[in-house]
């Protein structure tokens, strides 16, 4: 489970990436910004949360 986490958290921070600079018609470019902004904050987030869980020894 833990690596299925990790995974996510790289998988939306990439997301978000791609969303902010990709300039394809998929994405609207006036939601993309806060969108991919938000992606990546979501994944940072889940980042620190897995890094608690399972790295920090109580």
């Amino acid at each position: 489970m833990k690596y299925f986490a990790a995974l996510m958290c790289i998988l939306y921070v990439m997301l978000g990436s791609v969303m902010i600079w990709s300039k394809s018609p998929l994405f609207a470019s006036k939601y993309s910004v806060p969108i991919g902004s938000l992606m990546i904050v979501y994944g940072l987030f889940r980042g620190y949360r897995l890094y608690q869980r399972y790295f920090i020894k109580s």
